[in-house]
């Protein structure tokens, strides 16, 4: 790893210091039914005017937006200092976990919503998740950008924090189109961080977007594993699976149901209409061997995955839809599974 010998000593002495002052069914659609598709391009233009007074729970989707560089560190009294390494540490936000990579490093922190302002998140031990890091990037052991991360979030207190935007009179110049983020941590410790827009992707089918996301319940109607073969927890017809997405003032979450405990998680709709959806501590009442083998399916499969969305709507000339269109929600897994799901009127109670 290629170490400025000088500037990690003296930043963790600084860090070191500031820290010790604190103590489905398989039925595929109706053939005869004609679907209306489209092509066409996501972008970042809803989120370009986000802004310090975000709310929390639309901010964390928009920072998923963005590749995050650390550029500074600033310890409790507020002094500043660069940091400059290569290869650089780059902050990936997810709905419930904040990931770390440098190299080959992926280090991961979970993390809890719903506290208290003025540090709603809590985050759980940083851990290095990557046991086949290339040599050259592990010269000395884990390395020092490790080092710096563990004393910043020192595991010996349970540690809470917040996103902060930074507006035009507090950041330093920056590219055209980036962004400047502080992650305040109530241990007194601030990374502030650079970011980058993801580039725009082209994506088939028709726009999704939040609201349309939450302006209905999903029904799954299909679901194959890597192979095209079918899931066969998620096709007893006597079993609906469903999710519903919605959005309060701390998250957005993604609440799966099989008819019992149900399986949750903060979710977020991101570049290319890729839905990340994270995981949530799970209610464990006994609902007999068939639903609780449904539900921890449910629960390995979809907590903490990413995929990829399509929609299509259905043109039905039985059926007048201009109430109530018919959707069909595509959704495949980065590790191979697909799900059709079938929109239905939402319970509002």
């Amino acid at each position: 790893m290629a170490i400025n010998q000088f500037y990690i000593p003296t930043l963790l002495i600084g860090l070191v210091s500031a820290a010790s002052l604190l103590g489905c069914q398989h039925t595929p659609p109706n053939p005869s039914t004609k679907t209306i598709a489209a092509t066409s391009k996501t972008s970042n233009s809803t989120d370009k005017s986000w802004s310090a007074s975000t709310p929390q729970s639309y901010l964390v989707q928009t920072l998923t937006r963005y590749d995050w560089q650390l550029t500074q560190v600033a310890r409790a009294d507020g002094k500043a200092q660069d940091f400059k390494h290569h290869p650089p540490l780059i902050m990936a936000v997810r709905p419930d976990t904040l990931l770390f990579k440098e190299g080959c490093h992926l280090y991961k922190i979970g993390i809890e919503r719903g506290h208290p302002i003025p540090y709603p998140y809590s985050m759980s031990e940083l851990r290095d998740v990557n046991d086949n890091c290339a040599s050259k990037y592990n010269i000395q052991g884990p390395g020092a950008i490790q080092q710096v991360l563990e004393t910043i979030f020192s595991p010996r207190s349970y540690l809470y924090f917040n996103f902060r935007v930074l507006t035009l009179n507090e950041k330093p110049p920056i590219a055209e189109g980036s962004k400047q983020l502080a992650l305040n941590v109530n241990n007194g410790m601030t990374l502030i961080f650079t970011g980058m827009p993801k580039p725009e992707q082209q994506v088939s089918g028709l726009p999704i977007t939040n609201e349309l996301l939450e302006r209905y319940q999903w029904r799954i109607v299909n679901a194959t594993d890597q192979n095209n073969q079918p899931i066969t927890e998620f096709g007893y017809t006597e079993v609906p699976i469903t999710v519903n997405f919605y959005t309060d003032e701390h998250r957005r979450s993604a609440s799966f149901s099989s008819g019992c405990n149900g399986v949750s998680g903060g979710y977020a709709l991101t570049v290319g209409q890729t839905l990340l959806i994270g995981s949530a501590p799970q209610t464990m009442i006994g609902c007999g061997d068939l639903i609780n083998h449904i539900e921890s399916k449910l629960s390995r499969t979809m907590l903490s995955s990413v995929s990829q969305l399509t929609l299509e709507k259905f043109d039905n000339s039985n059926v007048n839809n201009s109430d109530f269109p018919d959707y069909l929600l595509n959704q495949t897994l980065e590790t191979g599974e697909t799900f059709i799901w079938k929109n239905e009127k939402k319970d509002r109670r």
